[in-house]
């Protein structure tokens, strides 16, 4: 999904340091197979984003899964994201060469993943795994509508049913005994599924964050704030506006670990944090206290 902030960077400019940061890496890259690859209308190949076999799986797991389409499913979704308008010209191999163009694409996607996202998913990770943490809070804190109509404003729960308001698509989908998988996107700026609504029913949806993983953006009272707990724990409070762990606290505001665990333990005994365990991960969040401090400084 972040292919689309290179077709559209106005429209993703939260992730213009990005697009800064890498751009110069793009020649790495077979650049024009990856643009082929998205629709006119912005669609990607189905395929490209395989059902996860497990919670976490690598890049690797990902690729092979793409690798290994079959091909009248590769022919088909390329057609799905293509439209009225057919292949581009760069994919014609579907129809003669399905084997040799998936290993194009899966080389080229991985490549990708190397030279652009790889040096980041440290950040990217502790991001998505943050707003797992989140949704998994709040869904015990407020129920499936609470959980849903907190996701994205084109999302609502009513009477056991995930109503989407898309303008110009209409669809129904069953998914009685199949399940649905949610999973966080950093690139999606609006909750998206797959094109074929025959396959098992996944959600991408916009994670918290989005707008500060690439910085932390100063507030206003940032001195009112400093003033009153010291500079390093303000900062720390107001990089907090998701759950992040000691270490990816410690990369953004340019501080020694040791240094951030100190701080994290004031701001905790005084009620402003609370800590989590997330798989191997202690993850620290603002308290309704901490949120309302925030509030009252800016």
């Amino acid at each position: 999904m972040s292919l689309w902030i290179w077709q559209n960077p106005s429209r993703y400019a939260i992730h213009l340091p990005l697009v800064r940061m890498s751009a110069s890496r793009l020649s790495g890259v077979d650049w024009p197979l990856l643009q082929a690859l998205i629709g006119p209308a912005g669609f990607l190949p189905d395929f490209l984003t395989p059902h996860p076999a497990v919670p976490r799986p690598d890049i690797a797991d990902e690729l092979d899964a793409v690798r290994a389409t079959a091909h009248d499913v590769v022919r088909q979704d390329l057609r799905n994201a293509a439209g009225a308008g057919g292949l581009h010209p760069r994919l014609r191999a579907a129809d003669t060469d399905p084997a040799g163009l998936l290993t194009e694409i899966t080389a080229t996607l991985h490549d990708y993943w190397r030279l652009i996202l790889e040096p980041h998913w440290p950040t990217l990770r502790a991001a998505l795994e943050a707003d797992i943490l989140y949704r998994a809070k709040r869904l015990a804190d407020k129920g499936a509508q609470g959980l849903f109509n907190d996701i994205d404003r084109i999302m609502s729960w009513g009477n056991g049913e995930l109503r989407i308001d898309e303008p110009g698509l209409q669809a129904e989908v069953d998914v009685s005994g199949r399940g649905l998988t949610f999973t966080p996107s950093l690139f999606c700026n609006r909750a998206v599924t797959l094109i074929d609504t025959s396959q098992p029913p996944r959600l991408w949806y916009p994670a918290r964050g989005r707008g500060t993983v690439w910085g932390t953006r100063t507030a206003p009272s940032e001195q009112a704030l400093a003033d009153l707990l010291g500079r390093s724990r303000s900062q720390i409070l107001q990089t907090l506006n998701q759950p992040l762990n000691t270490a990816e606290l410690a990369r953004r505001l340019s501080l020694s670990p040791g240094a951030v665990s100190q701080h994290l333990g004031v701001l905790s005994r005084a009620g402003l944090l609370d800590r989590s365990r997330h798989g191997h991960a202690v993850l620290y969040s603002r308290t309704t206290l901490g949120e309302r401090l925030m509030s009252q400084m800016t």
